[in-house]
């Protein structure tokens, strides 16, 4: 049902969009039938379809109300519900237009293009781009859109897109420009030029472009250089079967519990095929979101698999190198827990320091875009469009430098493989260490940055109270202070553990659980799922563990090792589904 506000009806939002094929040569050969074809290829649903001649008699009001979604009876009158807000989107495209399915996809079918249009970045201007002649209108901009057809002049056909496109913005409408990356776009002078055109288009590998593109910017060396080339060749086949991201998130999972199992056994065969195995799981872990990237379909529920998965697979092999040092009659608990908790400072303070800049900073405003028509009527391309970025020698020694997740499991395989666990975690707590100490040179050098009287976000599993003291803080010391935290607590739970003869297994584990709730908080925080705290946070489960464990351990006269161990145990299990379901809820309660 329709609601009515100020006398204008906003239907409720129904599936697909319109779809109005502009001609606007008709001496051009028309591309309905290939367009409508590359369309359905895409998954689009067209609800209502239009063909509209510009330069016929009557042609820019049939525009204008097929843009507005105005409709009108067979006699000329508007039909009722006429001042409407559409329920759909609408799409402009040139019937004329010889283009990849998927660089139509990109425009009309990506769930993050409100208003937008297809477009080429023009070298050297700073955000200007080239017109390419699709045009996405979301449906509550569609009535501003319909209302400025009338201000185009029909007699310029060629004009009509990009004049509308420049005029939008005005209009209180922002045009987001959706890069083309590795297709083919001509629009024909003339059915020669249409010939050569759709005998390119058909030359273009559209499937590997389609699946090269979909890998994600912003890795580390590794990860870009390597993990990448591979995982983009498993998404093809993964995309085939039909798998879900979700899946592939699960079936990377099990891959990492199986390797953390092989590496535990603590003999080199297992070893070995257990540090292959975690290899594959890093790579299966990057289709995931390739899949998704290639099939424009995401998901909060995904997101918080995806970030929750990934921690506890790399604790899961940090406590596998430590029981086989057990098996090897080596204490290797506390280089472990020390591991873990480097890894959890380290990741939150990065964090951290991003959100504050992003705050101070304030709300992001996008750029003026400037418009311009294409220089040629085919644009050919040179290559795929990676999103692999490239940095430079410094850029990249400095993001080996912030030791990424890539780089932490390649050490955890080797050394799995080659060395001795011992040697393996220790390289761990160095090269976290490392990372730590670069990025406290790095607040250091930049505190005036990070100075402000906005109360900074926390994103750490702080509780009420401590999260209350946090608040408080400014400047360096409110980037610092909830990687501080989680470090302390898990630092705290250990030492007391191991003063009441607690089972070092046992505390490990602890210490690790409590390590992902807080990766859980910040990675909510950053999504915008996280504000409030979750059900125990580090201040409350500092209460509980002392009260519960440590001093019963300490004072009463029990078997000491079973009552802590049995208490480690128990508040594990407590930590790990309160925080792992309260996440997840506000996770999924923030999408809608």
């Amino acid at each position: 049902m329709s609601a009515t506000a100020a006398g204008v009806t906003i239907s409720p939002a129904e599936a697909g969009l319109d779809v109005v094929f502009l001609v606007l040569h008709p001496n051009v050969p028309s591309r309905v039938d290939a367009l409508r074809a590359a369309l359905g290829e895409q998954g689009i649903t067209v609800a209502r379809e239009q063909i509209v001649t510009i330069g016929s008699p009557g042609g820019p009001e049939a525009l204008a109300r097929a843009v507005a979604g105005r409709p009108q009876a067979p006699g000329g009158a508007p039909v009722e519900g006429a001042n409407a807000v559409p329920a759909r989107p609408v799409a402009l495209i040139p019937a004329e237009l010889v283009v990849n399915g998927t660089a139509l996809g990109a425009v009309l079918d990506h769930p993050r293009v409100r208003t937008g249009a297809l477009a080429s970045a023009v070298a050297g201007g700073d955000e200007t781009y080239e017109l390419l002649d699709v045009l996405k209108i979301d449906a509550a901009d569609r009535p501003a859109a319909g209302g400025l057809i009338h201000d185009l002049d029909p007699a310029a056909p060629d004009d009509l897109l990009i004049e509308l496109v420049r005029r939008l913005p005005g209009a209180g409408v922002t045009v987001q420009p959706v890069q083309i990356g590795g297709y083919l776009w001509a629009r024909p002078a003339d059915a020669e030029q249409a010939d050569t055109a759709v005998r390119a288009l058909a030359a273009v590998p559209e499937r590997r472009v389609r699946l090269r593109e979909a890998a994600r910017g912003g890795d580390g060396f590794f990860s870009t250089f390597v993990l990448r080339k591979l995982s983009w060749r498993l998404t093809g086949p993964a995309e085939r079967l039909g798998l879900t991201p979700n899946q592939v998130t699960a079936g990377s999972f099990v891959l990492g519990l199986v390797a953390a199992v092989l590496i535990a056994s603590g003999d080199r065969l297992p070893a070995v095929i257990g540090a292959l195995l975690l290899q594959l799981c890093v790579v299966v872990d990057c289709v995931d979101g390739e899949l998704a990237r290639y099939r424009r379909r995401f998901s909060r529920l995904g997101a918080w698999l995806d970030a929750s998965t990934d921690r506890i697979k790399e604790f899961a092999v940090i406590f596998a190198l430590a029981v086989a040092g057990a098996r090897a009659d080596q204490d290797l608990w506390p280089l472990a827990a020390l591991a873990i908790g480097v890894q959890t400072f380290r990741s939150l303070a990065d964090l951290s320091w991003s959100l504050r800049r992003a705050q101070l900073a304030g709300p992001v405003v996008p750029a003026p875009v400037s418009w311009v028509a294409p220089a040629e009527p085919v644009r050919v391309p040179r290559g795929f469009s990676s999103a692999t970025d490239t940095f430079g020698v410094t850029g990249w020694l400095k993001r080996i430098g912030h030791f990424p997740i890539g780089e932490r499991f390649l050490v955890i395989s080797l050394g799995a493989a080659l060395w001795t666990p011992k040697a393996t975690l220790i390289l761990l707590c160095v090269f976290g260490l490392g990372a730590a100490v670069y990025l406290l040179a790095a607040l250091t050098s930049r505190a005036r940055s990070l100075a402000g009287d906005l109360a900074a976000a926390v994103p750490a599993d702080t509780g009420p109270w401590l999260g209350a003291v946090l608040q408080r803080l400014r400047g360096r010391s409110a980037v610092i202070a909830p990687a501080v935290v989680a470090v302390a607590e898990t630092a705290l739970v250990y030492l007391l553990s191991s003063a009441v003869e607690a089972q070092h297994g046992a505390a490990v584990m602890l210490v690790a659980v409590i390590a992902v709730a807080h990766y859980l908080q910040a990675y909510g925080v950053r999504e915008g799922a996280g504000s409030a705290g979750l059900v125990i946070g580090a201040d409350l489960r500092i209460v509980a563990f002392i009260v519960l464990i440590f001093l019963p351990g300490l004072l009463l006269p029990l078997d000491t090792e079973d009552w802590v161990t049995g208490g480690l145990w128990a508040l594990t299990a407590v930590v790990a589904v309160t925080s792992a379901g309260t996440s997840l809820k506000s996770w999924i309660g923030a999408a809608r």
